[in-house]
């Protein structure tokens, strides 16, 4: 038991370390840092709120959006992971950029200074406020592809760029296939790997089909004041916030067969009906089964798991790294996946357990899913604040009763 012990404690510790690696990944993944590719002499970027005066509905919508709260300087889980690398970085004798601003905060003019660690990042500058805004979205020409990760081409004359763009617009308008097939979420979403080439990510490798069909779902009324068109692609572009998103990600099946006199039977199949891995490619995300049943006085007389979800390990969803010898090292350090029990597109895992009789009067079965383990909020308190209530919460995304 003393045995099993270690080893649940070694992989649970592995989540603190998986919720660090997307924010510190790509700090040794090349030599030096590069940047998007915005022309010289190129159009400036304009603020996200200018555009709400002719599109109010996508406005408000990308305003509430992940996109819009990208940066450090509104999503605190991100400064925390942020700041713990730079004091890694300094313990370790080494300088540290802000290598995650090419995609959480890819507008500012200094951008290549802030991924090099030259200059830090100042909450005065309104393009870093902007995290990911539209400007920058409708502005690209073409995803520059790499080993690494992605970058993007800008293009110079400020066209705003979609899919299928209107003629009536009071500004100049271009069209670009990207935006149609959905392939413009790669730039960013594609893949991203360390030093050693271990994939901290890989949607390029792990998704199907068509990003925008899920993410940027049709929504009822026109994208802008001058449009005749009855619908919009929705720009909330939800995800792992989106609890509609969430609660569609899975189909759980969980029946109760007789086991003689002793007790129940009780099965459960898990599918992943997302386009990718569940939960997706970000490593920081979990997610797990929990069976628990009752007698009368609400008292357990069964659970898969007592205290530790990675006590039942083939009903917890995730993914981890080693290095060495080591279990739950950063990624930065990472040589190699120390497991990977995410559900692949269209998986269905299976599951069974045995119930007692002995009082038995209800039966939950529950899926949880974590923005970030539970462990890695223990270790950095500053992912709490202000968005606690999601980032330190078991979001239930299925649960049936069986009563008696």
């Amino acid at each position: 038991m003393a045995g099993r012990a270690k080893v649940n404690n070694l992989i649970v510790l592995a989540a603190v370390f998986v919720a660090v690696s997307i924010a510190v990944a790509p700090a040794f993944a090349q030599s030096k840092a590069a940047a998007h590719d915005v022309p010289e002499g190129a159009a400036s970027y304009e603020k996200s709120k200018r555009c709400s005066a002719c599109h109010p509905a996508i406005y408000k919508e990308w305003d509430s959006s992940m996109h819009s709260k990208s940066s450090l300087h509104k999503d605190p889980a991100h400064k925390a992971m942020y700041e713990a690398f730079l004091d890694d970085m300094k313990k370790a004798g080494k300088e540290g950029g802000y290598h995650c601003a090419s995609c959480h905060m890819p507008m500012p003019e200094n951008l290549k200074e802030l991924m090099q660690g030259t200059e830090n990042p100042d909450t005065n500058r309104w393009r870093e406020e902007e995290g990911v805004g539209c400007a920058f979205c409708h502005r690209v020409q073409t995803i520059v592809e790499g080993k690494d990760r992605n970058m993007f081409s800008i293009n110079k004359d400020g066209e705003y760029v979609s899919s299928n763009p209107s003629g009536k617009a009071p500004h100049a308008v271009g069209g670009n296939e990207l935006y149609a097939g959905g392939q413009m979420c790669m730039g960013c979403h594609s893949h991203m790997t360390n030093q050693d080439g271990i994939a901290i990510c890989s949607m390029k490798e792990e998704g199907q089909g068509n990003c925008q069909s899920c993410h940027m779902a049709k929504k009822e009324g026109p994208p802008s004041i001058e449009s005749d068109k009855d619908d919009h692609f929705s720009h909330e572009m939800g995800g792992g916030h989106n609890m509609e998103m969430l609660n569609k990600a899975i189909e759980v099946k969980a029946t109760l067969s007789e086991t003689g006199t002793v007790g129940k039977t009780l099965n459960i199949e898990i599918t992943n009906k997302t386009a990718h891995s569940f939960p997706s490619t970000m490593p920081m995300r979990m997610a797990y089964l929990k069976v628990a049943a009752y007698d009368s006085k609400k008292k357990a007389i069964f659970r898969n798991y007592q205290k530790n979800p990675m006590e039942d390990k083939n009903a917890v969803f995730m993914k981890a790294f080693k290095g060495g010898d080591e279990v739950g090292v950063p990624a930065w350090k990472a040589k190699e996946v120390a497991f990977d029990t995410r559900l692949i597109n269209g998986e269905t895992r299976s599951f069974s357990y045995e119930i007692p009789n002995d009082g038995l009067k209800t039966i939950t079965v529950e899926v949880i899913y974590r923005l970030f383990p539970k462990q890695a909020i223990d270790k950095y308190p500053a992912l709490k604040e202000p968005l606690g209530s999601a980032n330190d919460k078991d979001i239930v995304i299925y649960k049936k009763e069986f009563h008696y």
